[in-house]
């Protein structure tokens, strides 16, 4: 357990091995898998072992599903462990990772930022040029619906407009997210209708030549873009559908999904996935409901480190059994993109590292299906956006990351949680009239 009292209790793990022959309540941290069919097993560096989880009280909020690490408290009886409390791993946020565990250079990926005498430099840099640096990012752009294509010119030729108001405003950096098309291509006409896509976008960002010429362009493929297949992470859309737009547009990114961006100190995750409906689909025990307690000593920290923020909805009291929040909480809590069965999201193996979340970035891009609603969390002090899906109802978001507050001198606590914090001005919900 975490939070309030808990989190300044010390907690003995016992390590698999060790059970035969020692009773009594032991606490395990491990792995959950399916070794045969319909039954689970937790799995340590040491051993594995069978669970009876028909008696477990679920402590902390977020979804149990196979492949997540758990810490289980239990009883190990006849050759199976019964496990009475389960729940996430405490996370932590990202600075107090980075100060007292990792490690200034290896926690940065791009090694941009080996000592703290560096990164105080590049914060300089930072409040000097960033605090106006943008992203606006778009889900599910389906190149081959007209209406999506007339609302991207709307959108090119307002910031085109904003921008020769002010030609010394910066553009923003533009992130477009598949899926590409609305329907999956098909083997006979997928190259062609692929490449014809982008074709028609490459005609209509060069007819906007300051876009074309100056603003920054990222693309992340959706689950049904090429490259095709189910594994994670998915390679960048190939050159040879791309030709037209890379010599159209100056400054392009073809990332993988999912992908990092390093924007001065501030790091940030996109990942185009459907991810919360799949979470709660594979969840193999009902996850915590109602209200957590800090004042309760058997209660994980639950939901308390949540805030919620919009331009119009802005609460620190959010239900338990919200789907989104615990999807965030699982993805965080393990530090991992995908926590699920191999068998319903394979994974490379040797690109796994892609996926991970530790140390927790600034903020993560859930970008996911059209069936969930556009929203904006914070957990630890990491933001969780899902911008929404495009053609709906032609909604994005606008990002500010550096107006966000990501270091512990800007944090604020009650007690063990972090206070409510307005994240208005860095994250803006827009609509194309």
């Amino acid at each position: 357990a975490s939070g309030g009292k808990a989190a300044e209790a010390t907690v003995v793990l016992t390590p698999i091995e060790s059970l035969l022959g020692r009773p009594g309540i032991r606490t395990l941290l491990g792995i959950i898998v399916q070794v045969e069919e319909g039954r689970y097993y937790l799995e340590d560096l040491t051993a594995q072992i069978p669970l009876d989880l028909s008696q477990c009280q679920v402590l902390s909020a977020g979804y149990i599903t196979e492949n997540c690490i758990m810490l289980l408290e239990g009883e190990f009886i006849d050759g199976i462990f019964h496990a009475t409390k389960i729940g996430h791993p405490p996370s932590e946020p990202r600075w107090t990772s980075i100060v007292e565990s990792v490690g200034y250079s290896k926690s940065d990926v791009f090694e941009a930022i080996p000592s703290e005498s560096e990164l105080n430099k590049l914060l300089r840099e930072e409040e000097r040029h960033g605090a106006e640096g943008m992203f606006v990012i778009l889900s599910d752009v389906h190149l081959d619906n007209p209406q999506v294509m007339a609302k991207l010119e709307k959108l090119f030729d307002g910031y085109t407009t904003q921008h020769s108001a002010n030609v010394s405003s910066r553009l923003p950096i533009f992130v477009f997210m598949g899926n590409f098309t609305s329907k999956p291509f098909t083997a006979n006409d997928g190259v062609q209708q692929v490449t014809s896509v982008f074709d028609d976008l490459a005609d209509l960002i060069s007819k906007f030549r300051v876009l074309a010429e100056e603003a920054k362009f990222i693309f992340l493929p959706g689950p049904n873009d090429l490259p095709m297949g189910n594994v994670l992470p998915r390679g960048p859309i190939p050159r040879i559908f791309t030709g037209s737009l890379r010599s159209k547009v100056r400054h392009l990114a073809f990332a993988s999904n999912p992908c990092r961006i390093r924007f001065f100190t501030k790091e940030i995750v996109l990942f185009r996935q459907s991810t919360v409906n799949k979470l709660a689909k594979y969840c193999i025990l009902p996850p915590l409901q109602g209200s957590s307690s800090a004042n309760d000593d058997d209660d994980d920290v639950g939901m308390s480190a949540f805030t919620q923020n919009s331009t119009t909805n802005k609460t620190s009291s959010i239900a338990t059994n919200d789907r989104v929040q615990h999807a965030i909480k699982t993805l965080l809590d393990q530090g991992h993109l995908s926590p699920l069965p191999l068998t319903s999201q394979p994974i490379y193996w040797q690109y796994d590292h892609a996926l991970r979340l530790f140390p927790l970035p600034d903020a993560v891009i859930l970008a996911d299906s059209a069936g969930v609603d556009p929203f904006c969390r914070s957990y630890l002090d990491c933001t969780a956006v899902n911008p929404g899906s495009f053609p709906i109802d032609f909604s994005f978001v606008v990002f500010y990351p550096v107006r966000m507050s990501s270091r512990p001198s800007d944090m604020d606590y009650d007690g063990d949680n972090p206070k409510v914090k307005d994240y208005t001005s860095a994250i803006e919900f827009s609509q194309v009239d």
